[in-house]
């Protein structure tokens, strides 16, 4: 594994496999890019799966399998059309403006009933948005999904799936208690899991 750039210390994703799974399965036959690949896991998954192709690119490419390549810069060099584009734990990394630029550009590269799928972290979970958000030193700004959906739906995308992603934490019973105690305590939901969305070009 390649070192991590000494200009941050990326907070390690335990279980990606696990939490990732149902996106991969959405690849069978289908070109596929995923912005912010990191490590190259989704790649593996997607080829298992079926993927007629698998681009994944990122700013620091931990993996083999992702191309050294900034999203933005891509977008400007790239002429390809893909059918899916997975931005899982990304958006977050970018200002309100680029996040519009990815949206825009990500429409004109995708073929017509093209998915965008995104990931992100879920702002109605207090300890994400008050504390663990911030750990990654590289995080921008959170993004509510609500802001997200109304700006993919003004570009032009449909939106068919907003959901929370529960394969995305620990589902045991003793978990949830704690979580369902925390809550009480606070008035608020302490922890909930990721949230994600699936946009179709039309």
């Amino acid at each position: 594994m390649k070192k991590i750039p000494d200009k941050y210390i990326l907070v390690h994703d335990k279980n990606s496999i696990k939490k990732q799974t149902k996106y991969a399965l959405l690849c069978k036959g289908k070109a596929v890019l995923e912005l912010g690949g990191v490590e190259g896991v989704f790649v593996d998954m997607c080829l298992k799966a079926g993927a007629k192709s698998v681009v994944s690119i990122d700013r620091y490419p931990l993996g083999p399998k992702v191309i050294k390549y900034d999203v933005l810069k891509y977008f400007k060099d790239t002429k390809k059309k893909f059918d899916i584009v997975y931005a899982r734990h990304m958006l977050e990394h970018f200002s309100p403006a680029d996040v519009l630029y990815i949206m825009k550009q990500t429409y004109k590269c995708l073929n017509k009933d093209g998915m965008f799928v995104i990931v992100i972290p879920n702002l109605n979970n207090i300890a994400i948005a008050t504390y663990e958000f911030w750990r990654e030193f590289e995080h921008v700004r959170p993004y509510s999904i609500l802001g997200v959906r109304q700006n993919l739906e003004q570009i032009g995308f449909e939106v068919v799936k907003v959901s929370q992603d529960y394969d995305s934490w620990d589902n045991s019973w003793y978990k949830n208690i704690i979580r369902s105690i925390q809550s009480l305590i606070v008035g608020l939901p302490y922890q909930t899991p990721d949230i994600y969305l699936i946009a179709v070009k039309k």
